[in-house]
C-alpha cells in the first residue's frame, strides 16, 4: 500500500510538472505571438529601403547636380544680366559687387533663386484653396494627400495620448502613416498622368520658372536653350519632393536651414572652398543650398553649400 501511495504521489507530481511546463510553453507562445503582432509597427526603414537616410542624401546630391546643369556654367553662349543678378544678390543680403567674371557667385545666386521660386510655387499649391481640383482633374491629389495626412496623423496622436492603454500599434500609427504616405508621394507625386499628360502644377510652373530665370541669364543657342528649359519640370518635381515629402519620411522629421549673409563659417554645417586657417577671417556671402539636418538626433544629411567673403 505504501508503494502504491508513493507511485500515486509521484504520478501527481509528474502531472503537476507537465502542467507547469505546458503553462511556460503557452506563455512563450503568447510572447512570440505578441512580438509577431507588433513587428510590422516599426517605423525605421531598412538599409535597402528606398527612403533610408542614405537614399535621402543621394536624392539631395542628385538635385544639386540638376540645379547646376539647369543654371549652366554661365559662360560662352550665355548672356548674363548683371544688374538684375546684382539686385537678386542684394535680396539675399549680400553687398558684394558682381562682375561678369564672378561666375561662381552668379551661379550660386541663381541656384538659390531657383529653389526659392519653386518653394513659392509649392506653398501656393499646397494651400487648402486647391483641394477641390482633384475631384475633376486629379491634379490636386498631392495637396489632398499632404494636408489630410496631417489631419489624420494629429487624430492618431490624440488617440495615443488621450485614450487608456499601451500598445505599439497605436503609439507609432501617426509616424507610420506619415512615412508611408510621403514615401508614396515621393515616388509618384507630380509625375506624368497615365495618359502621358504633364501634371498641371508642373506644366504651369515649368513655364513660369523658365521665364523667371531668363531674366538673369539667357542662352543664345536655341537648341541648347530648349535642352535646358526641358529640365525645369523635373527640377520642380525634385525640389517639391525633397522639401515637402522626403524630409518628412525621416523620423524624427528632417529640417532645412538657410544661413544668412555674414554668418560665421561653421565647417560642421557648411561646405565651401576655404582653408582651415582662414575661418576666423571669412563669413558667408551667400548660402545657395540649405543645410538638411535632424536636430534631435544631431544628424546632418547634407551640409549647406555656401560661398564666402572676407571679413572687414
Amino acid at each position: 500500500k505504501i508503494q502504491e501511495k508513493d507511485k500515486t504521489i509521484q504520478a501527481i507530481q509528474e502531472k503537476d510538472k507537465a502542467i507547469q511546463e505546458l503553462k511556460q510553453e503557452n506563455h512563450k507562445l503568447k510572447e512570440a505571438a505578441s512580438e509577431y503582432q507588433y513587428a510590422p509597427t516599426s517605423y525605421r526603414f531598412s538599409d535597402d529601403d528606398k527612403y533610408n537616410p542614405i537614399k535621402l542624401r543621394e536624392d539631395i546630391i542628385n538635385l544639386q547636380h540638376s540645379l547646376e546643369n539647369y543654371i549652366t556654367k554661365c559662360k560662352g553662349n550665355v548672356e548674363i544680366n548683371i544688374s538684375e543678378v546684382q539686385n537678386l544678390l542684394r535680396k539675399y543680403g549680400s553687398q558684394t559687387t558682381i562682375t561678369i567674371d564672378q561666375k561662381p557667385l552668379i551661379k550660386a545666386v541663381l541656384q538659390r533663386h531657383v529653389i526659392e521660386q519653386i518653394i513659392k510655387y509649392g506653398e501656393e499649391y499646397f494651400e487648402f484653396d486647391n483641394l477641390h481640383n482633384h475631384w475633376k482633374y486629379g491634379d490636386g491629389a498631392e495637396t489632398n494627400l499632404y494636408n489630410k495626412t496631417y489631419e489624420i496623423a494629429q487624430l492618431a496622436e490624440i488617440l495615443a495620448s488621450e485614450r487608456d492603454g499601451i500598445d505599439e500599434t497605436t503609439r507609432t500609427l501617426s509616424i507610420k502613416l506619415r512615412q508611408e504616405v510621403f514615401a508614396a508621394l515621393g515616388n509618384r507625386g507630380f509625375k506624368k498622368n497615365i495618359n502621358k499628360k504633364k501634371h498641371d502644377f508642373i506644366k504651369k510652373n515649368k513655364s513660369n520658372l523658365n521665364k523667371e530665370i531668363n531674366k538673369y541669364r539667357k542662352l543664345k543657342d536655341p537648341e541648347q536653350n530648349q535642352e535646358v528649359e526641358v529640365m525645369a519640370g523635373e527640377i520642380i518635381r525634385k525640389v517639391v519632393a525633397l522639401f515637402w515629402f522626403l524630409i518628412e519620411i525621416q523620423e524624427p522629421v528632417a529640417e532645412y536651414r538657410w544661413f544668412n549673409c555674414n554668418s560665421h563659417i561653421q565647417p560642421k554645417y557648411m561646405e565651401g572652398t576655404w582653408e582651415g586657417d582662414e575661418i576666423n577671417n571669412i563669413a558667408v556671402d551667400i548660402c545657395y543650398f540649405p543645410l538638411i539636418e535632424c536636430k534631435p538626433k544631431h544628424q546632418i544629411y547634407t551640409p549647406a553649400k555656401v560661398l564666402h567673403k572676407r571679413r572687414y
